[in-house]
């Protein structure tokens, strides 16, 4: 993919709030994996699609409810260029020996409606690496940023098939309930009610 045609693809704004450096952080997860997460940057576009490319079927189904053989260009700009005042995605590098290694392993994402108040969330990890802990340290970042910047309400859409989600999802305070459709849940958590920034 000729990642120079993205602006094409999607208009970026006028005046972008700068990048949120205070968001980078390292830490090890519960599978004892050294990670480094920061924010998304606009030059990470081949590294989303090589992330892309890691994901079975089922990953990219549980991600985006639907098959997908590659990421659109539109969908890749609107990925990589966003607004960090209004939106916010992190990307989790893995760390050997002091050294951040080159290829993401994992994205968490924050959709803010109109009011800023109530925030929608995706996460996805590349196959090889789901099981140890990773998408849970990007979710409790996640959930850590959006109560800072005011977000009152966290919710996501999980396909039932999503077993390994719908567990994380409860582990970290979300309720679960019925979606609309029979296989989908809704989680949802109200960060008014907690007390301290993860």
């Amino acid at each position: 993919m000729n990642i120079s045609i993205l602006a094409i693809h999607w208009k970026r704004k006028t005046v972008m709030s700068p990048y949120p450096e205070q968001y980078e952080m390292e830490t090890t997860t519960s599978g004892e994996v050294n990670i480094f997460v920061r924010p998304i940057k606009p030059e990470d576009a081949p590294l989303l699609v090589e992330l892309f490319n890691t994901l079975s079927s089922r990953s990219i189904y549980y991600r985006f409810f639907g098959p997908m053989k590659r990421m659109p260009p539109d969908m890749l700009a609107r990925f990589t260029q966003i607004d960090y005042d209004r939106d916010m995605a992190l990307v989790v590098f893995a760390v050997e020996d002091g050294k951040v290694l080159g290829k993401i392993l994992g994205v968490s994402r924050l959709f803010r409606d109109s009011d800023g108040k109530i925030a929608e969330f995706s996460v996805v990890v590349s196959d090889p690496w789901q099981g140890k802990g990773i998408g849970a340290a990007l979710m409790e970042k996640l959930i850590g940023i959006a109560k800072e910047q005011g977000v009152e309400y966290l919710w996501g859409i999980v396909l039932a098939e999503n077993t390994q989600m719908l567990a994380l999802g409860k582990s970290l305070g979300f309720t679960i309930s019925r979606a609309g459709l029979s296989n989908q849940y809704k989680l949802g958590i109200d960060l008014k009610s907690i007390s301290q920034v993860m």
